[in-house]
């Protein structure tokens, strides 16, 4: 990391401050949650702290200057080598969660006839990738960016993924869900992540490519039958394990080569 720049920790610091006032509004608001279609608690409006958090301390170190141009990383899609890189990115949950629909079906689960509800898919689309770049501008542009250059990416994929996992704790608690689905779920949160630092490294540090997996994922989660009721942590688990076996396995060295090497 570059002493000049600020730190990852008052970063960590300031995103878990503003996001406090967030997870008191999904408790005290918790009865809204009833009125909205999808299992999202009034928590989740938290997305946007990241990069509040990120540009409000690249302001007070840097200026107005670096923080216009940090921002500007949004829509920075020129960094990624190959068009095939964002297609992956866009189309890696979708396909995963089908792999596990398809398993759940052929298993015998109880699953409800597949609705999908083309027309809020537009929607869907542009809230989640807004609540995306809300988050990626300030874990994978601030945070990822400033982990020890010596650190693998992977080392780098597990500390963000262990803080990525505790900062949605409450939001997860306030969706209703049980303590053992939540269990299974903060496994799948810590993989998600490691597939977006895949995907970040591999898309030259590219926070639109990060954003678009991102996006896409909570797309495909809230397109599982029906509308995200039926999805299993339990069994999207052994999906994700399989895929991120096979990216270590086919990629790992961009995941495991020292940073300051890449």
């Amino acid at each position: 990391m570059n002493k000049s720049q600020p730190a990852r920790l008052p970063f960590f610091a300031l995103t878990f401050a503003l996001s406090a006032p967030f997870w008191l509004l999904g408790h005290a608001a918790s009865h809204l949650a009833d009125f909205i279609p999808i299992d999202l608690p009034v928590s989740s409006l938290m997305a946007f702290t990241p990069a509040i958090a990120a540009l409000c301390l690249i302001w007070r170190h840097d200026g107005g200057a670096a923080a216009r141009d940090f921002l500007k990383r949004s829509f920075d899609w020129r960094r990624i080598p190959h068009w095939g890189w964002a297609a992956g990115a866009a189309l890696f949950m979708p396909a995963a969660l089908f792999i596990t629909w398809a398993a759940m079906t052929l298993a015998g689960a109880a699953l409800p006839e597949p609705h999908l509800p083309l027309l809020v898919l537009p929607i869907f689309l542009v809230m989640f990738f807004a609540a995306a770049l809300g988050e990626e501008l300030g874990w994978q542009g601030f945070a990822f960016d400033r982990m020890p250059a010596q650190w693998s990416a992977l080392t780098a994929a597990l500390l963000l993924g262990a803080v990525w996992t505790l900062w949605h704790l409450i939001p997860y608690f306030q969706t209703g869900r049980g303590a053992v689905w939540i269990v299974w779920h903060c496994g799948v949160t810590m993989l998600l992540r490691i597939v977006t630092v895949w995907f970040y490294v591999n898309g030259r540090r590219s926070v639109f490519i990060a954003a678009l997996f991102h996006a896409m994922s909570n797309v495909a989660f809230f397109m599982f039958p029906n509308l995200g009721s039926h999805y299993d942590p339990a069994w999207f688990i052994w999906v994700m394990a399989a895929a991120v076996g096979a990216i270590a396995l086919i990629y790992g060295r961009s995941l495991t080569r020292r940073r300051d090497t890449a």
